[in-house]
């Protein structure tokens, strides 16, 4: 993935009932900008007139970005602009662009994706208290010294 030097700005397309994605919308919303970034959830009204092909590449599914040169980028490729957008953020997102470090973005992208709904319950929009008693009743994998097996499906149903 290419990320340009100089770019006027991006569109950002994301869940506006997602928990995580307004979590991290807000953080982007406070750093310091390399480059404008517009935020609109795709479920407003905005984001059909701005761009009205959003619906063909279902932004429920994933995070969609536009750039001021017309480049569409979804997913992890969209959150990593989203880090470049950011002034203080740019040398790691080089970084997670890279070829070598791309794919890990994209699996970890994909697992939050499956999973947003479920960590916005347990994470987002909650207050510490009710994360803290959310966890406390979260049994942990079962140990044997330094090795932790975990059921995976066991432990989505948990978290969900």
């Amino acid at each position: 993935m290419k990320l340009p030097l100089y770019l006027n700005w991006i569109e950002v397309y994301y869940d506006g009932r997602c928990g995580m994605c307004c979590t991290f919308h807000e953080w982007l919303n406070r750093q310091k900008r390399a480059f404008r970034v517009r935020f609109i959830p795709y479920q407003a009204e905005e984001a059909a007139e701005q761009f009205p092909e959003i619906a063909d590449l279902d932004p429920a599914r994933e995070m969609v970005a536009r750039t001021s040169e017309g480049q569409i980028i979804r997913g992890a490729e969209a959150w990593v602009w989203c880090l470049y957008s950011c002034a203080n953020y740019r040398k790691m997102a080089r970084r997670l662009a890279s070829p070598a470090l791309l794919p890990m973005a994209k699996r970890a992208c994909q697992l939050l994706a499956a999973n947003r709904r479920g960590l916005s319950r347990v994470f987002f929009r909650r207050k510490d208290h009710e994360v803290r008693e959310t966890l406390h009743v979260m049994t942990g994998p079962s140990c044997d010294g330094d090795f932790c097996a975990v059921d995976q499906d066991e432990w989505r149903k948990e978290l969900l």
